[in-house]
């Protein structure tokens, strides 16, 4: 559920939504964020089967890289070496299913009966439950994982920076998985997908955000989180930057440039989100928030529920 693209994380810059995009180094500048990150990376680390303390030594390791590159691939690739040497990129592919597994529990209650775009459908494990529970599944990715294959499922390569290949009004349901914020335009993203989905047809949208104080989720699920709900909005934000690249550029490194994922941190509040819907005529019937949901990437999630108006 991830794009791909052959840049590197660039300083100077600002993302789709015009806020500053900060190199990793100067994330962690900051003693509060590098703080909540230890604290964070810890659970990350366990639900890996990494214990404590070897998790402190790991980190402790990469972070150091993190704080003194000069070139940022330099950095994902020797922390990328640490966590291959030991096993925790090789227990991701677990941790993936169980991903898969959590979202459809997530979602399929709002999924309508018909065909199912699954718009960056990385692995598409996710997409084998949805087929599983009788719906048509079209998959669609710039980048073709190898578990793609074995689904069995319809399966259409995307170009980066151009229109979605299929007709109008063609789907019943549109889902865009921690897709936006990985978009270059997450504007015309969602004038492609309005375009593809029938009037009256379901748009599932999971978003990484940030300025959110947790009050919507149960008082043990607040708890977990209560470090990263204290910062500012402007530190989640950073935080967000932080292991949104060290998940997609440092745990899933690769030397194949066409490999890597995009990650232009196109980061937003829910309460933006849901403005950016309801001005492309995409209605948000529903808001759930997931909270870290996900034990291998700790970022705040939403889950936004949206019809289609034609």
């Amino acid at each position: 559920m991830i794009e791909r693209f052959n840049s590197s994380v660039e300083s100077n810059k600002n993302n789709a939504f015009e806020m500053p995009i900060f190199e990793i180094k100067d994330v962690l500048q900051d003693p509060e964020i590098e703080n909540v990150i230890q604290s964070m990376r810890r659970d990350v680390f366990k639900s890996l089967g990494i214990d404590d303390a070897k998790s402190d030594m790991v980190m402790d390791q990469c972070l150091k890289f993190a704080k003194n590159y000069d070139d940022i691939n330099e950095y994902e690739q020797a922390a990328h070496n640490i966590l291959e040497s030991e096993g925790v990129v090789d227990a991701i592919p677990e941790k993936l299913i169980e991903r898969a597994e959590i979202i459809h529990e997530q979602i399929k209650k709002y999924l309508k009966d018909g065909l199912v775009l699954d718009f960056g459908c990385g692995d598409a494990r996710l997409a084998q439950l949805i087929a599983k529970d009788g719906n048509e599944v079209q998959l669609a990715d710039v980048y073709e994982n190898p578990n793609v294959a074995k689904t069995g499922l319809p399966f259409e390569l995307l170009e980066q920076g151009k229109d979605i290949p299929f007709e109008d009004n063609k789907f019943d349901n549109t889902l865009l998985l921690t897709v936006f914020h990985h978009s270059d335009d997450p504007i015309q993203l969602m004038k492609e997908t309005k375009r593809v989905t029938k009037p009256g047809g379901r748009v599932i949208v999971i978003e990484s955000v940030y300025d959110v104080d947790g009050k919507e989720l149960s008082e043990d699920e607040r708890k977990k989180s209560e470090e990263y709900l204290a910062l500012s909005p402007e530190q989640q934000r950073r935080v967000n930057i932080f292991f949104d690249h060290f998940y997609n550029r440092v745990i899933h490194n690769s030397d194949d440039p066409s490999k890597k994922v995009n990650v232009p941190f196109n980061f937003n509040t829910p309460e933006e989100w849901k403005k950016l819907f309801d001005e492309q005529d995409l209605k948000q019937e529903e808001v759930v928030h997931l909270g870290p949901d996900q034990p291998t990437v700790p970022e705040y999630h939403t889950l936004h529920v949206l019809n289609v108006e034609k």
